[in-house]
This record gives structure tokens, sequence and C-alpha cells, in this order.
């Protein structure tokens, strides 16, 4: 993925138009939470811009599948392709969906602990 100084700035702006919309609604549920995203976010990509940080590299991904048995799966794969991880076995597709949401929600920041 090549890096693109006008997209970035147009994404850039997005997430600052985004972040003020998000602190207006810190009074609803939820929105401390919304704002600290945003702000996450924006502050990510300032590093970016200003080279502190280098440019994310190319994400991973899901694949979701039926195993042999009939059960719905998934599996990470690293941007190079290679499988990382593979799930346990769903009855239900939305099931398996629901699990790569407790992954994505789970994984930043995790510990590792050596047992």
């Amino acid at each position: 993925m090549e890096f693109h100084e006008e997209a970035f700035e147009c994404t850039t702006e997005i997430v600052a138009a985004a972040m003020e919309e998000a602190e207006v609604e810190l009074s609803a549920e939820g929105g401390e939470q919304v704002a600290e995203f945003f702000s996450a976010i924006y502050h990510r990509l300032a590093e970016i811009a200003s080279g502190k940080e280098e440019k994310p590299a190319k994400p991973g991904s899901f694949e979701v599948y039926k195993d042999k048995a009939g059960e719905y799966r998934f599996r990470l794969k690293a941007a190079n392709g290679e499988v990382i991880a593979d799930s346990e076995g769903y009855k239900t597709k939305a099931s398996c969906m629901k699990g790569i949401e407790s992954v994505l929600r789970s994984a930043p920041g995790a510990e590792v602990k050596e047992v």
C-alpha cells in the first residue's frame, strides 16, 4: 500500500471533524469513549504526518469458512498471508463473527503471559 499525502490529510481532517462532533455528544451514553477513540486516531495520524511514527503496516485479515463438520471458523492471517491464529468451531456464522469482534476488542494492548 502506498502512502498518499493528500488522502492522509483528508483522513486527518475527517477524524478531526468526527472528534469535534463526538465531544459535543459527551453527555450522551458512551460519548466519552467515542471522543477518546477519535482522539487516539487523530493523535496517531498527527504523529505519522510529523514523522514521529512510521506509517501503519498493511493489516492482516480474518477469513471465515465452514469446516468439514459444518461449523463456522475463522483464521487470522498476517499481511504476508501466513495463518497466525485459528478459531474454535461455531454453530452459526453470527457467532463466528462475534468471535472475531471479541478478538478485535480484546487484542489491543493484550498482555502476553508465560505459563
